[in-house]
């Protein structure tokens, strides 16, 4: 086999591993004795770049949120002839270990450096990552600015009950499922989890997408995020609809859960609205009748 077919093949099965549940992939990399990050106390390393290639910072992040299609248009992202994704859609890099050495005071450059060895790229094309749980860090933003400057940043929202179902529809350890229930709730909270995030950067460097409008219109939204990240706008994958990490089955909400839900995210949501006048409320089923007027005439006239 040739060296340029040899190249052309494991890259294509890099491309195919990342695509795979998260779950797979910690049982792969578990198997070849690569440890999860910072499981030692020491940043995780990754395997040596190809030769030829640059190896930087990352040209952007995504930080959330978790089960809102952030796997299948990072899969998209991936086709793009200008965008290399050497290793892991998520590098989990900044996880609870690394918080506990930064508050420590523990981290220091070399620890930077080492994130930064998991983007080589060759010449011309840009590199990244996607890490749905940083979205929910607010000292991310001041992390990020230091191991990542100058990086856009990437967010999808999904409505957040269908995404509070969806979280709980995960294949977990019974021991676990008390803990996502609760800690999901919090993650639905989108309008509080980006105020950091908005302070941090220009509304330039900041993407904020609707995945139900990605869904409806997937080659539109796909050419937004392409302008975003300064790439090739009008490139298209052929795989363009077809969904990655689907889940199989749907966690069935009791009505009287799901209308409390409601009510819990409605203030939230609308405050969301206010910023992001640009999401479409009608396509998020759960909270539609926000599209619409309001249900009092305006008083004083």
């Amino acid at each position: 086999m040739s060296p340029s077919i040899g190249s052309a093949v494991g890259d294509a099965a890099r491309r195919a591993f990342i695509r795979t549940p998260r779950s797979f992939q910690g049982r792969v990399l578990d198997a070849l004795g690569r440890s999860a990050p910072w499981s030692e106390g020491r940043p995780p390393v990754p395997p040596p770049a190809p030769a030829g290639m640059r190896v930087d910072a990352p040209d952007f992040v995504g930080i959330g949120v978790a089960k809102s299609g952030t796997t299948w248009w990072f899969s998209l992202l991936m086709g793009h002839p200008e965008i290399h994704v050497e290793f892991d859609k998520e590098i989990d890099f900044f996880n609870m270990a690394f918080e506990r050495r930064l508050d420590a005071g523990q981290v220091t450059v070399a620890d930077v450096e080492a994130y930064r060895r998991w983007f080589p790229r060759p010449e011309g094309t840009i590199a990244g990552e996607w890490t749905p749980h940083y979205a929910f860090n607010r000292t991310m933003p001041a992390v990020l600015q230091v191991a990542a400057p100058g990086a856009k940043v990437l967010v999808m929202l999904r409505d957040p009950v269908e995404r509070y179902r969806s979280d709980l529809s995960r294949r977990m350890p019974a021991r676990d499922r008390d803990r996502i229930r609760y800690r999901g709730l919090a993650n639905g909270m989108y309008a509080n989890i980006l105020v950091p995030w908005e302070r941090a950067y220009p509304a330039e460097d900041l993407l904020v997408l609707q995945y139900e409008q990605c869904v409806r219109e997937p080659a539109e939204y796909l050419e937004k995020t392409f302008r975003f990240l300064g790439v090739d706008d009008t490139y298209r994958p052929p795989e363009l609809r077809t969904r990655v990490n689907a889940s199989k089955s749907k966690q069935e909400l009791d009505p009287f859960v799901v209308e409390q839900l409601v009510r819990l995210y409605e203030a939230d949501v609308c405050n969301l609205l206010e910023r992001y006048p640009e999401f479409d409320l009608s396509l998020w089923e759960n909270f539609a009748y926000l599209a619409g007027p309001p249900p009092f005439p305006p008083s004083g006239g």
